[in-house]
C-alpha cells in the first residue's frame, strides 16, 4: 500500500545518517535528534526527526505516525513539535533528567474521514466549528538521558514520556466538566530519543 511505502520510506530516511552525510548541503539538515514513539496522539507508532537551539534548551522536531486497521482503522498522522527544557538535574557524568518540558504540536491526520473542514452541502455554516483533521495539542514530559562515549557518532540515548490534551478534548471537557474526569482528556505516550 503507499501510505505504508511512504511511512518505510521516512523511516529509512530518517534513520540513516550515512544517506546524509553524503553532500555538504544535506549534512546541514541532518537531524540532532531522531525519536521513535508508542502512542501519545500521533499514531500508534511513529517516528521523528529535531533540531536543537538554544543549547539543546529547545528542539523543533518533524513526525510521522501511523494507526494499522487492525486498531480501528488505517491513518497517517503529521506533527511539527516545539519542546522547551528549562530545567536540567545532572545525576552524574553519564545520566541527566529533564523533569519537566512543556511541549506544543499541531497534528493532522490523513484519512477517508477527516478533512480540513466540514463539506458545506452537508452541514450548514458553524455547525461543526472544529477540523476533523488538524488538532492543536498542549502537553508536558519528562526525560533521563544517558550520554554516550565522546567518539561516536550516537553522543546520548534517551527515554522519555509525555502526556498531552488537545483542543477538541479540552473544550468538550469544559462543556461537561461536572462528568468528565480531568484526566481523561490526556493521552500518554512513551518513546526513546538518539541525539547525533
Amino acid at each position: 500500500m503507499l501510505k505504508k511505502s511512504i511511512f518505510s520510506f521516512l523511516i529509512l530516511l530518517l534513520t540513516s545518517t550515512q544517506l546524509l552525510a553524503q553532500k555538504s548541503f544535506l549534512e546541514r539538515l541532518k537531524p540532532d535528534e531522531t525519536n521513535f514513539q508508542y502512542a501519545g496522539s500521533i499514531g500508534f507508532l511513529s517516528a521523528g526527526a529535531g533540531y536543537h537551539f538554544f543549547k539543546e534548551k529547545t528542539a523543533l522536531s518533524f513526525h510521522i505516525g501511523y494507526v494499522p486497521e487492525s486498531l480501528g482503522g488505517e491513518l497517517t498522522i503529521f506533527a511539527v513539535k516545539f519542546q522547551y527544557k528549562p530545567f536540567t538535574i545532572k545525576l552524574n557524568d553519564k545520566f541527566i533528567i529533564h523533569p519537566f518540558n512543556p511541549v506544543i504540536f499541531p497534528s493532522y491526520t490523513l484519512g477517508q474521514n477527516f478533512d480540513f473542514k466540514f463539506e458545506k452541502p452537508k452541514y450548514r455554516e458553524g455547525y461543526y466549528f472544529w477540523s476533523s483533521a488538524l488538532r492543536l495539542h498542549l502537553g508536558a514530559g519528562s526525560e533521563i538521558k544517558m550520554f554516550n562515549n565522546p567518539t561516536s557518532k550516537i553522543k546520548a540515548i534517551s527515554l522519555y514520556a509525555e502526556a498531552n490534551t488537545n483542543d477538541l478534548y479540552a473544550i468538550s471537557w469544559f462543556q461537561n466538566r461536572t462528568s468528565t474526569p480531568f484526566y481523561e482528556i490526556f493521552k500518554l505516550g512513551y518513546g526513546v530519543k538518539v541525539y547525533f
